[in-house]
């Protein structure tokens, strides 16, 4: 069995949509006035964009929310390629469409929250914004309402097997070979992605847990290890190919955290000199290949 083969075994691809109104608007008459009172030679100069809804807590928290559905579908999902389709182990499935399910629900009531008031806040739009308010510029509420959408679609990963054309046997070959090598390459991406996840949570925590010369701790949260053993049970799921230094490494962290907690690690220097010196030791026991793709790492976390 090819490698593909076996992966779309163990996977499928996933493809998450959503589109929200945003409330903005190009105002053409304020950035002319803007190019022109600055001595601008084009209109182009400048670009002015208006919030329609200047203070709307509604739609602010669908904005809000919209991100951290991404966040989620990203942290159970795998990237696959440039399209927008992501790779979500078959392990995971039922766990990912109760999460999006729940979220959906979620996503849907801010949405009615936001429509509910739609025309109320419409009204109060011409009080704040002023003589930047234009009444012709606010859609309708159903028009509003249908640029709302959260949609989640799945589809089985391709095989070469699925190449069924009425062409020549060797451009049939050749097309097979290019998938093969490209799909290859997805995987090995894919992969990649776990590594990484693992190689900067461990970067974080050994950040973290450093007690400086003049005995200075560094703050951080509890989801530093509550994140971090999260990240090793969904690894678990992510290692469709079975990489045994993947899992060696995951392992090793799971047992590590597995004994103590973030109370311990703030209050007792032993333990948390004991645990940074075990986290080293994962960090030093691998050829990672991985630039520190973090750029949290010098925050609390």
């Amino acid at each position: 069995m090819s490698t593909v083969a076996g992966i779309a075994r163990a996977a499928l691809l996933v493809d998450l949509e959503i589109s929200i109104y945003s409330g903005r608007k190009q105002d053409k008459r304020t950035q002319a006035e803007v190019t022109q009172s600055k001595g601008a030679a084009s209109k182009r100069a400048a670009s002015v964009y208006k919030s329609l809804f200047a203070e709307c807590k509604e739609l602010d928290d669908i904005n809000k929310f919209q991100a951290r559905v991404r966040a989620e579908h990203y942290r159970m999902t795998q990237p696959w390629n440039d399209y927008g389709a992501r790779l979500l182990p078959t392990s995971l499935l039922q766990d990912y469409k109760q999460t999006m399910n729940r979220l959906e629900a979620e996503f849907d009531l801010l949405v009615d929250k936001f429509l509910d008031k739609y025309d109320t806040l419409v009204a109060s739009a011409a009080f704040q914004l002023g003589t930047l308010f234009d009444r012709n510029e606010y859609p309708s509420r159903n028009q509003v309402a249908n640029k709302f959408r959260m949609h989640i679609s799945f589809c089985p990963l391709p095989t070469s097997g699925d190449f069924r054309l009425d062409i020549e046997a060797e451009v049939q070959r050749d097309l097979i070979d290019q998938y093969e090598k490209r799909a290859v390459a997805q995987v090995t991406a894919a992969t990649q992605d776990s590594w990484t996840r693992l190689y900067n949570s461990l970067k974080r925590l050994s950040d973290r847990l450093v007690i400086e010369e003049d005995g200075k701790k560094r703050i951080f949260h509890d989801t530093i290890v509550t994140g971090a053993l999260e990240m090793c049970e969904l690894l678990t799921h992510m290692n469709v190919l079975k990489d045994p230094s993947l899992e060696k490494a995951r392992r090793k962290l799971e047992e590590v955290l597995s004994g103590v907690t973030p109370k311990e690690l703030r209050e007792e220097d032993g333990t948390r000199l004991d645990t940074k010196r075990k986290v080293d030791e994962i960090l030093a026991a691998f050829d990672w290949g991985i630039e520190d793709a973090d750029s949290t790492a010098d925050q609390p976390v």
